[in-house]
């Protein structure tokens, strides 16, 4: 029996670790988005730029349109999440939506998440965030 770790989820791509994207992190846990909700939520309308960085070395830095950055965004996405906690739940899973304004314009779209807290693969507890839908 093989099992595929949160590990290798944020190693192959398929999750985004986002747990120190934003200091401060408002949650206690490790945070990690799947790659769809971050790509609707977080990266979407922005373009990957090459950027030099002080060792010389170039990076990939997520540029967003409208003066936008990803800091914002995933305040936007933490702060409605932590507004769902607020309101209390009798299950795992926290049901919340974001607007996000893809293009710049101040034209926002409304994306459905939902965020799961459960063991993670040492058994302390992590937060993923997910596009509804996803499992």
């Amino acid at each position: 029996m093989s099992t595929y770790s949160r590990a290798q989820g944020i190693q192959d791509g398929v999750l985004v670790d986002v747990s120190d994207a934003l200091t401060p992190c408002p949650f206690k846990y490790p945070v990690a988005m799947s790659r769809a909700a971050y790509e609707a939520t977080i990266a979407i309308g922005g373009e990957w730029v090459a950027i030099e960085n002080p060792t010389d070395d170039m990076i990939e830095k997520l540029q967003l349109p409208g003066g936008q950055d990803v800091a914002g965004r995933l305040h936007d996405v933490f702060s409605m999440a932590l507004e769902a906690i607020r309101r209390g739940t009798t299950t795992d899973r926290i049901w919340f939506s974001v607007l996000v304004d893809t293009h710049g314009n101040g034209r926002k779209t409304k994306v459905d998440l939902y965020s799961v807290c459960g063991p993670g693969d040492t058994a302390a507890p992590v937060i993923t965030i997910m596009l509804r839908g996803e499992d």
